[in-house]
This record gives structure tokens, sequence and C-alpha cells, in this order.
């Protein structure tokens, strides 16, 4: 389990203190009484009391129950990740705290059983599954290590003091899931694609009792220092030496004042970089921002930005909802009834086209073009079917031969809005990935850098760029890149989701989570999840829909203004039926045909849900 090596990486590790370091920057064409605020590890101020939005923390002594007083000390790491050693010192003897040596990383762990306290021993055996290890830099990267592992603590009364210590402890910082989502805000920060077609999402863990006016400082440092390490194949950074010129001050007259070097901008006297950077900063300042966003580059004038213009930038917030909904019946692709655009016709493909479909997927570009993949049957094989054309017409789809195997749901992952560029998707064909265009060139195989194993299915990101993909049983993120090789994939993410042994199917709920469905690790029984990208954080939309796999699952992503934590629209195929998940699930049948359906063929139902995406 590990991110392969690429020349674009810097070390996970880079770290950010929460008010940063101040230099005096001299020469670059900045006035000597100009401050910079330069990233990187510096004494650690504390957060101020009266932290706004600080959650109760519970102390060493707060209990004398044994299970109660281990889940505090899992929770002690949580918060300002500069004094985290000292909060988790506190619960320790002093002779313990005084020989204590950890990583300033912190695992991140899920309680695979409660703790167990044998009577008459001091020792507390706990059996955790490490979810991930989360850095200053509020980045959950992945664990070192899978499965479960043990750990043992020795609890017990010191001589001459109230209440139970630590007295003796694993060398590093535990905290449990449960603190992370206490004492941790997730935040999403974003960077653009290479192409600055679109902004791509990274997630980080803000501390909860970090006031708020110094969150927007914070989040500034961590865009300077980088996406995360998996996703930065996909994603460009801000220019190098950008720098935050001073502190953030705090909002005043509805104004939130940013500063930054002239470095911020590359090219300097291309507006366009300066529009995308103001873009890119009011999409990660979204939570904090004021009325109006005051950025200043360098010695050049302010500028201020009033408007929600920028919203458009990012691909999740462009989908309409509800969705067009679509599925496959009798060999052709049909729309559902009660969903937008139910009497329309379908787009891109010609009526006659229209027949032999066993799957298929349509999107949209950012503008006025549509694409169309359909797997359809061809004799004893089947063959991919593919084109784009501009919003209202319809064209001829170019024939795509498949290798011989089981074959997939097809996906868009990268679409344009010109003709000559395209469109770029994804589709299993006998457990091995491949991509495909829409101008019908030949498939190319796309070469997965993880632990090998059948690869049953893949779930693109309304970004085009960040990949969701089960191999073998477990759920994996990738970032995908192109050029004119084709797709690759460098990087991997193993998530674990604690609620499933295995995992069958993926797609994206919203920009930051997965609805994933699979066999449940405490019995028998299929679930239908929803969890955080990195598996700490899930609720059950289905606990239980029986025993049979699902083959197949597409969920429709709800935009990150709606407030929304899940999708609305969620459905599955098992058995060879369709189901709606969310209101049930209730079975999809022919009754939920747009058109009706006289004298339907015996045992013909409705398969493969989609969504124009």
């Amino acid at each position: 389990m590990k991110l392969l090596p690429n020349p674009r990486r810097r070390p996970a590790a880079v770290l950010a203190a929460v008010l940063g370091v101040v230099l005096a920057l001299s020469g670059c064409g900045i006035p000597d009484n100009t401050e910079v605020t330069k990233v990187g590890r510096g004494p650690s101020p504390g957060f101020a009391t009266g932290d706004d939005g600080a959650p109760p923390r519970h102390e060493r002594d707060a209990t004398t129950e044994i299970s109660e007083f281990v889940r505090y000390y899992l929770e002690a790491a949580g918060g300002d990740p500069d004094s985290a050693l000292e909060r988790v010192q506190k619960f320790l003897s002093p002779s313990a705290a005084a020989t204590f040596k950890a990583p300033s990383e912190i695992k991140v762990v899920h309680l695979a059983d409660t703790p167990l306290v044998n009577p008459g021993s001091d020792k507390v055996t706990l059996k955790v599954q490490t979810l991930g290890v989360l850095g200053h830099n509020g980045v959950l990267g992945p664990a070192p290590d899978t499965g479960i592992q043990t750990y043992e603590l020795t609890v017990a009364a010191v001589a001459g003091k109230d209440g139970l210590f630590v007295t003796k402890a694993p060398p590093v910082l535990l905290l449990s899931d449960e603190a992370l989502n206490t004492f941790f805000q997730r935040r999403t920060i974003y960077f653009w694609n290479h192409e600055f077609t679109a902004l791509v999402p990274d997630v980080r863990y803000l501390p909860a009792d970090m006031p708020s006016e110094q969150v927007p400082q914070q989040i500034i440092k961590w865009l300077i220092e980088g996406p995360s390490n998996w996703l930065r194949p996909a994603v460009e950074p801000l220019p190098e030496g950008t720098a935050l010129l001073g502190n953030v001050p705090a909002v005043a007259d509805d104004t939130l004042q940013i500063n930054l070097s002239a470095q911020a901008l590359e090219p300097p006297d291309d507006p366009k970089a300066l529009d995308r950077l103001r873009r890119q900063l009011q999409w990660s300042l979204k939570p904090n921002l004021s009325r109006v966003l005051e950025l200043k580059i360098g010695n050049e004038e302010q500028n201020d930005y009033d408007s929600d213009d920028y919203l458009t930038s990012n691909p999740t917030y462009r989908l309409e909802d509800p969705p067009e909904r679509f599925l496959i019946y009798n060999g052709q692709i049909r729309r559902m009834s009660r969903t937008p655009g139910a009497t329309e016709p379908i787009p891109v493909i010609r009526p006659e086209a229209n027949r032999n479909v066993k799957a298929a997927a349509l999107a949209r570009s950012p503008g006025d073009r549509r694409y169309a993949a359909l797997v359809t049957a061809e004799g004893n094989r089947q063959v991919l079917r593919v084109g784009g054309t501009a919003l209202g017409d319809r064209t001829d789809l170019q024939r795509v031969a498949l290798p011989g195997g089981s074959t997939g749901q097809p996906a868009w992952a990268i679409t344009s809005d010109d003709p000559q560029t395209g469109a770029i998707g994804l589709i299993t064909v006998a457990g091995k990935l491949y991509s495909f265009s829409a101008d019908g060139s030949p498939v190319r195989a796309v070469s997965w850098p993880g632990p090998p194993g059948w690869i049953s299915a893949v779930a693109v990101a309304p970004d085009g760029r960040r990949i969701a993909i089960v191999v073998g049983g477990k759920l994996y993120l990738t970032a995908m890149t192109a050029d004119g090789d084709g797709p690759h994939l460098p990087t991997y993410w193993p998530v674990q989701v604690p609620a499933l042994r295995s995992v069958s199917a993926v797609d994206w709920g919203t920009e930051s989570s997965l609805v994933v469905a699979g066999t449940r690790a405490d019995r028998d029984r299929v679930a239908i999840i929803d969890t955080a990208l990195d598996g700490t954080d899930s609720t059950e939309p289905q606990p239980d829909i029986g025993t049979e796999t699902v083959t197949y699952l597409a969920a429709y992503p709800v935009s990150p203004v709606s407030g929304k934590p899940s999708p609305d629209v969620v459905q599955y195929m098992a058995n060879g039926a369709a189901f709606d998940v969310l209101s049930g699930p209730v079975r999809i049948s022919v009754g939920d045909l747009a058109d009706p359906v006289t004298n339907p063929p015996t045992g013909m139902v409705p398969t493969s849900p989609f969504f124009l995406r």
C-alpha cells in the first residue's frame, strides 16, 4: 500500500504552522517593509481562549471507568496539531510521559471491537483498523499498514494522584475516527486541472477549535503548500514562490483582504491567470467568504470581487438538479418518467442506433456539447459505439472494438467543448481497465498501479480527474492524467470502509464522499454505505438489502452549495434487476418508463439505470 514515485511530488509531511513564520523579504520588487508569511513549521501559539465552536474536551480525570477512559485517551490528539503530543501526555503517568516519544503524525483508527479490559489486570487491548495518517498540513494520507492491528495499553492508578493514568502506551499518537469527526472539520480546497478547465477538490482536516478569523490564513497556506500527494499528478499547484504577504486580517466592512506575492500569477501579465487565482481562492474560502474578496498581488492595484460567477468553475456545481434519468429496456435507452426531459429524444444518438444496447453513458461538456457511449451486442461479441455533437443535434456513432470478456458500465471522464479535443472515457473489460475517446479510435489499456486484482467497478468524479475504483473487492482512489499517450493513473490511495468486508460497486455521492455497496463486515449481508472519501465517517442508507451482490451502482452527486451531505438519487443492480435506493429500496419497473409499454415481453425488465452527467 503506497503512493508510487512521481517527479512532481513533494514530501507529504510539509508542515504548516497555524499562524506561520513572518519574515522580512528583500528584493523581488517587493518593498522592504512588506512582510511575507512563509509556509513552514514554526512555534505554535496555540489557539486563543474563547475559541468559537470548540467542542467540549474530556480531561484525564473525567472518568474512573477504564473503557470510557480509553475512549477519552483516543480523543486527546484531536485539535491543534502542534499541541497534540502535550494533550496526550496529560493522560500518561509522570514516568510514562517523560519517556513517551511518538512521530508527530497522528494515526486515525477505527475501533474494530470494544477495548478489552480483563478483570484483575491493568492491561487494555485495542483492536483497531488504521484508516490514515493525519499530518500537520491537514492531509489524511494512506496508512502504511492495513487490516486489524493490536495495541496494548496499561491503565492504572498512580499513588498520591487522583484518577486513572496510562502507565504504558505504544509510541504513536492514536485518534479514533469518531474523535476525528468531533475535533476536526472536513474542508475542501481546490486546484485547477492541467487544462485549466475545472477546479478539482482536495479534502483537508481543519481543527474545530481554530478561531474563525484564523481559518482563511490556514486555508491559503494549504493552497501554497500544494495538493495532496495522491492528487498532485492531476492538478496544478500554485506557481513556485507564491507567498502570503503579511497575515490575513479579520473581515472588516464585509471584506476579506488577501495579499499575495507577485509570483502568485504565472504568467504575470495574463488576466486569465488572475481570474483563475481568484476563483480558486473563492471556492477554497467559500465557507469564510464575506461579501467582497479584496485580492492584491505584489505591487499591483487591488481587485475586488463581489459576484458569485466563480461558482461555475466547479463541475459538481454545474450538475443540473434534478437529473435526467435513463435506463436500458429491451435493448434500448429509455427515459424514466417524472424526471426532467422525460418527453425529449435521447441525446446524441439517432433513433436507428438505439438498439441492442447493454449499457450506456451520456455526458455533457461545460458548454454545449453532449457525448454518448453505448455497449452494444454484435453477434457473440460486445462493441462500443461512441460519438459527440452539439446540444440538440444527433450524430452517427463510431464503432470501437472491445477485447473479449464481460464488459462493465462505460463512464465519461474528460469532456471538452472543442470538437477537435473530444472526450475521454473509461470502461472495464474482463477485469481490466481501458480508455476510449469520442472519435472512435481504438481503446487503450490503462495500467493500474496498485495491487493486482479483478477491476469490477470504476466511477469518475464530476471533475473528471478523481477516480474511485474497485479492485479485488477493495476500494481505491486514484487521479487520472491524460496526454498524447492516453490516460494514466500515476498514484493510488487505499480506502478502508470499516462497515464492509468487501466492496463490489461504487459511485460519487458528493465531491467529498462516495456511495459504495458490498458485504458487511459483521455478517454475510449486503449493504449500501455513504462514506467519506477516506472512510473515516459513514452512514448506512441501506444497511441490509439481502444477500445478492450489487453488480452496479449509480449515484447523482449533489452540489457543494446545496448543503446536502448525501445524494438524492441512488440506483443499483442486483440479480439482474434495478432498484432505487433512497425510497425503499424499490424495484424499478416497466411502469417507470416515460413512454408507456403495451404488452411488455414476459421477463423483460429495466436494467443499468444511469444519468446525463
